[in-house]
């Protein structure tokens, strides 16, 4: 797994063409390799690399890491600096399994959040993934939202190891705080009764105290919603805001297959419809 994952990203940044940062950062990978004290060396090489590799994106179309049969790891929305990070990382402990908690360990605790983050990410790709979700869970405590961020979005961590409180926590955290919940993997697939209720309570909340709700709110709140909870979603795929209307086709459409009676809804709500992207959506059914 961990050579498999090496390989492929480093073949992306290879293909990015930045050929001096690239030389750069194969000094690191070397001098990581050989380092009588390997833990030391990756901190000290990784503090630089958001300053010398930048935070540029990966290409959009860079492949992914397969993780299992069902599960990826995907890298498109990594910044260069992310993936170099997750090579030395990976090369570290390539160079000394044996101290692969150690390895973890360190870079959680004395890492910079940017660097956590990278860490957050590539212990999907450690053979002990679950053994490390102490950290995860210290990392799902921060209020900083880049940090939780890494996290929760583009991350099958979640969806691979927390039980279905936690994972309804972390899906609730993120609405709060304003994080979008679009991209988190396996929201369909681990979608359950508490977590619609959690979300029509937390809808009532706000609109109790005049605010407004996070548009994609409606992806959490199906399929398990309420009578109450699919009163709303019916109000909101007529709200002003276009947002709210695309992520309440879309939490419609997840039902597979679809009911009669939401077909009918959505082909009504077709008729009117302006907006491109939810068009689009529409007609994708």
């Amino acid at each position: 797994m961990i050579q498999t994952a090496f390989a492929r990203i480093q073949s992306e940044l290879q293909d990015l063409r930045i050929d001096e940062r690239v030389q750069w950062l194969n000094s690191c990978l070397d001098k990581i390799q050989s380092s009588p004290d390997v833990v030391n060396e990756l901190l000290t090489k990784s503090a630089g690399a958001r300053r010398i590799l930048g935070q540029d994106r990966l290409n959009p179309n860079a492949k992914a890491v397969e993780l299992t049969d069902k599960l990826q790891l995907p890298i498109n929305h990594w910044t260069i600096a992310d993936a170099g990070r997750a090579l030395m990382i990976l090369q570290a402990i390539m160079s000394a399994p044996e101290l692969e908690q150690q390895i973890v360990r360190s870079y959680f605790e004395q890492g910079d959040e940017t660097e956590v983050a990278a860490m957050v990410r590539v212990v999907n790709l450690l053979g002990g993934a679950k053994n490390y979700k102490f950290h995860m869970r210290e990392v799902g405590r921060t209020n900083s939202k880049p940090l939780y961020a890494a996290l929760v979005q583009y991350n099958p961590y979640p969806a691979r190891f927390y039980d279905d409180h936690e994972f309804n926590q972390l899906v609730l955290k993120a609405l709060f705080i304003g994080i979008g919940i679009e991209p988190i993997i396996g929201l369909t697939n681990r979608a359950n009764p508490e977590l619609s209720k959690m979300c029509e309570d937390y809808i009532d909340e706000r609109l109790a105290a005049g605010r407004t709700i996070p548009p994609d709110i409606w992806l959490a709140l199906e399929p398990f919603a309420s009578n109450n909870g699919l009163a709303l979603i019916r109000q909101y795929l007529e709200h002003e805001v276009p947002e709210h209307r695309y992520f309440a086709v879309k939490a419609l459409l997840q039902q597979k297959p679809l009911s009669i009676e939401r077909k009918t809804w959505l082909n009504a709500h077709l008729e009117h419809e302006k907006h491109g992207n939810i068009l689009r959506l529409l007609s994708s059914d």
